[in-house]
């Protein structure tokens, strides 16, 4: 019984973790996405 007990604590810790990490992602600056860049072949390289 207490098996049940603690992996449905761990659980909830887990969902916990998840919900604080996405507040603490939406409250940060948005992330600019970087600019669309050209592929250079093997002989282009510097």
């Amino acid at each position: 019984m207490l098996d049940i007990i603690y992996i449905a604590l761990t659980l909830a810790l887990f969902a916990l973790v998840s919900l604080v990490a996405k507040g603490v992602e939406r409250t940060g600056p948005r992330a600019r996405g970087s600019a669309q860049r050209d592929a250079l072949n093997g002989e282009a390289r510097a």
